[in-house]
């Protein structure tokens, strides 16, 4: 997923930290849920859909069916259509669900991150790891720094857990296996082989 990518890419980087567990808090209330969600990079990225055609299961399918691409292509095409705003309620859904795991005091800190001045450090700090065996240490040390005023750690562990998330998220299943159905419908009516 988009949101949070860059954090999830650096906190990959660094050494898992000991202690990160914290007692159970109060969940936040729905606005500050709102807020959290809206402040997170890329959020826009949720709603804009303008996902494309997978050009590797296009190709797959165009050799299995061969002259047939814009027929595959707009079965694909339909299929996204029907996909994206599933995917996008879902997405919303888990971060409804991480920021619920987080509690209330550390959405309010992550808030607070990403709406100040920290955020823009860390995102030169991630600019400068990337690619890197091994961050500097001054690098080590400012992430440090981050990760005690921050709980970019736990967020990390909750993003961890997302695919979980989605995989109970009845709704969201149920939506993925009726497009994919129907995907499959088109693919017959059409008289297309799919494998």
């Amino acid at each position: 997923m988009k949101p949070l990518a860059a954090v999830a890419a650096v906190l990959l980087l660094l050494p898992p930290q000991v202690g990160t567990a914290q007692a159970s808090e109060a969940p936040p209330d729905k606005a500050l849920v709102d807020q959290f969600i809206a402040v997170l990079p890329d959020r826009d990225a949720l709603d804009a859909g303008g996902e494309e055609v997978d050009s590797a299961e296009l190709s797959r399918l165009v050799a299995l069916n061969p002259g047939k691409e814009a027929q595959l292509r707009a079965i694909l095409e339909k299929n996204i259509d029907c996909t994206a705003p599933e995917i996008t309620a879902g997405s919303l859904r888990m971060l409804r669900t991480v920021a619920r795991n987080l509690g209330e005091a550390r959405v309010r800190r992550l808030i607070g991150f990403y709406e100040g001045p920290d955020y823009a450090a860390f995102r030169a700090l991630a600019v400068r790891m990337e690619g890197q065996a091994a961050p500097s240490a001054r690098d080590s040390a400012a992430m440090a720094r981050l990760m005690r005023i921050y709980p970019l750690q736990a967020l990390q562990d909750q993003l961890g857990r997302a695919e979980a998330v989605f995989t109970a998220d009845g709704e969201f299943m149920s939506a993925a296996i009726r497009c994919a159905a129907e995907q499959m419908d088109a693919m017959e009516a059409a008289g297309l082989k799919s494998n």
